[in-house]
């Protein structure tokens, strides 16, 4: 009931109108107020249901709104009327302007984001040391050059699960994990590890250093190979 507990307020006021309007009309019957009364209920009822219909369009127009800036699409906003110069105009005018600045931040963002991509893959590529990038969204990792060469292969990229799940990649598994889901602070280990690719095998110094974002979530780690 709470959910809706405007919308019975609204037309418990209407009907608490409505009766106190048809006991005053019974009283005013025989007087001469009685033309004055019938048009000035007539004119609060038509008052009511221009602001009834103005505010639940609204309501409608912005639940709308809403589900399609939760869906990602900032490329909405809500239809004005062109003879409206009401509160509710006002009210979607700030509502398209915020529409207008997602906008323009959502572009932002975008263009920084492709931009920081592009230079870390870039850096990753050319650099001469040997990186592994551990990405927890993708649950891949990622050689780059050197990393390739390294290990003799020509595959960038590799899942979680094709490296930790061989056993002889346990000793890396276990360190791996324990850096970045335990202690989460960078960690270095001389270890083994074997990839599904030619079965490949090293012995190195791995550094793994673990990348965290604001909850202390770790979503991308580093592992330096030597």
């Amino acid at each position: 009931m709470l959910k809706n507990l405007i919308k019975i307020l609204w037309i418990g006021i209407l009907v608490c109108y409505t009766v106190i309007y048809i006991l005053f009309l019974r009283e005013a019957y025989l007087t001469k107020y009685y033309a004055w009364t019938l048009w000035i209920g007539g004119l609060g009822i038509a008052f009511w249901l221009y602001v009834t219909v103005r505010v639940f369009l609204f309501k409608r127009k912005f639940d709308i709104f809403v589900k399609h800036l939760l869906d990602g699409n900032y490329e909405t906003g809500i239809q004005i009327h062109r003879f409206s110069r009401d509160e509710i105009r006002t009210l979607a005018d700030l509502t398209n302007k915020i529409a207008d600045r997602l906008r323009v931040y959502d572009v932002l963002r975008a263009e920084r984001v492709a931009i920081s991509t592009r230079t870390r893959e870039i850096i990753h590529e050319r650099s001469n040391d040997a990186i592994i990038v551990a990405d927890f969204d993708g649950a891949t990792f990622r050689f780059n050059a050197s990393a390739r060469d390294l290990f003799g292969i020509d595959q960038d990229s590799m899942s979680f699960d094709s490296i930790e799940q061989r056993p002889e990649n346990r000793e890396f598994t276990l360190f791996f994990r324990n850096t970045v889901d335990r202690e989460k602070v960078a960690s270095e280990a001389r270890i083994k590890i074997t990839l599904p690719v030619r079965d490949a095998t090293r012995e190195i110094t791995a550094e793994i250093v673990p990348i965290k974002d604001s909850g202390e979530t770790v979503r991308v780690a580093l592992i330096f190979l030597k």
